[in-house]
């Protein structure tokens, strides 16, 4: 292992045992992990060593006694050679899966690639969304969720607007939101009619919480699309259909969400300088594993979008 991201939201929800992913202590943390390859199997052809792999996870023995959330915070972990299974005629449903494995470009920086996980994964859902020419979009926080959405918003050509903490508003500006709404105020619809915004055509609660839902509902225009991204209120997200339009479209993620297959836009992205690591990223929060409290502690305060731990 060489770096592994801490997704604020994920990682907290684990440690403090969400019932989405009913946790089973103890376990190994780490989904946003960048591994080098220092050995490969007998069958693998795409991948060689000293090659920089994105998403690297890991495997135990059933009676290790741990349990893996995808376990990349260690020494060591794994990557599969989707494109050699591919090749010698595995069924898709067994290769797909592992096509978040994909070998950097030699020479990219292994803790700005921390940031292609939440990348991939957010461009996957945004564009599973459907949006269109023109389309305003809404965004409930301001976590690194949320600036990935305004980020894939304004590279879509399409118009921001974000609710979140005042403290992160001109990080959101300089990322294209032409509309910034501090979370204490309290009355969103009125605070957004007064900048000017009477609908909206896509809203994505990067956060979870119904009652943020519901407060802007009733902005949704007719055969607009929410999407429910967050999982704080996960158990008890409560929509209130009367406040919304008669019709809209819901997105759960399912059957188009693929973050593999996200991973070269986001690396074009990157490459043309449109996705920037380290709006996220500080060079102050990087942390030894021994440092982990601190790391997590930084991004719950709200210190830093994202801290990174390094091996």
């Amino acid at each position: 292992m060489i770096v592994c991201g801490i997704c604020s939201g994920t990682d907290r929800n684990v440690i403090h045992n969400h019932p989405y992913h009913n946790v089973h202590y103890p376990v190994i943390l780490g989904h946003e992990g960048i591994g080098r390859v220092i050995a490969c199997g007998a069958k693998v052809k795409h991948f060689k060593v000293g090659d920089v792999v994105t998403r690297v996870v890991n495997r135990l023995p059933p009676d290790s006694g741990y349990e893996l959330k995808w376990g990349a915070m260690a020494e060591r972990a794994l990557a599969v050679d989707w494109q050699a299974m591919k090749d010698d005629g595995y069924p898709e449903s067994e290769w797909h899966k592992h096509t978040i494995h994909r070998v950097l470009p030699v020479g990219f920086d292994p803790i700005a690639a921390t940031m292609f996980i939440t990348w991939r994964e957010t461009y996957s859902y945004f564009h599973g969304m459907k949006p269109r020419t023109g389309d305003t979009v809404l965004i409930i926080g301001t976590g690194a969720n949320a600036l990935s959405f305004t980020d894939h918003a304004r590279n879509a050509g399409l118009s921001a607007i974000v609710i979140g903490s005042p403290k992160r508003e001109q990080i959101f500006k300089g990322a294209g939101a032409q509309v910034f709404i501090p979370h204490v105020a309290t009355d969103y619809s009125a605070a957004l009619k007064g900048a000017g915004v009477n609908g909206v055509d896509i809203i994505i609660d990067t956060i979870g919480t119904s009652d943020s839902m519901n407060r802007v509902f009733p902005l949704l225009h007719m055969g607009g699309a929410l999407g429910v991204y967050g999982l704080n209120g996960f158990d008890d997200y409560a929509l209130s259909l009367t406040k919304g339009p008669a019709r809209f479209r819901y997105y759960s993620g399912e059957n188009s969400y693929d973050e593999g297959a996200a991973h070269d836009d986001v690396l074009r992205l990157v490459t043309e300088g449109k996705l920037d690591p380290w709006r996220y990223l500080s060079k102050d929060h990087i942390y030894l594993c021994e440092d982990i409290n601190k790391a997590l502690q930084a991004s719950w305060n709200g210190d830093v979008m994202k801290s990174v731990i390094i091996f």
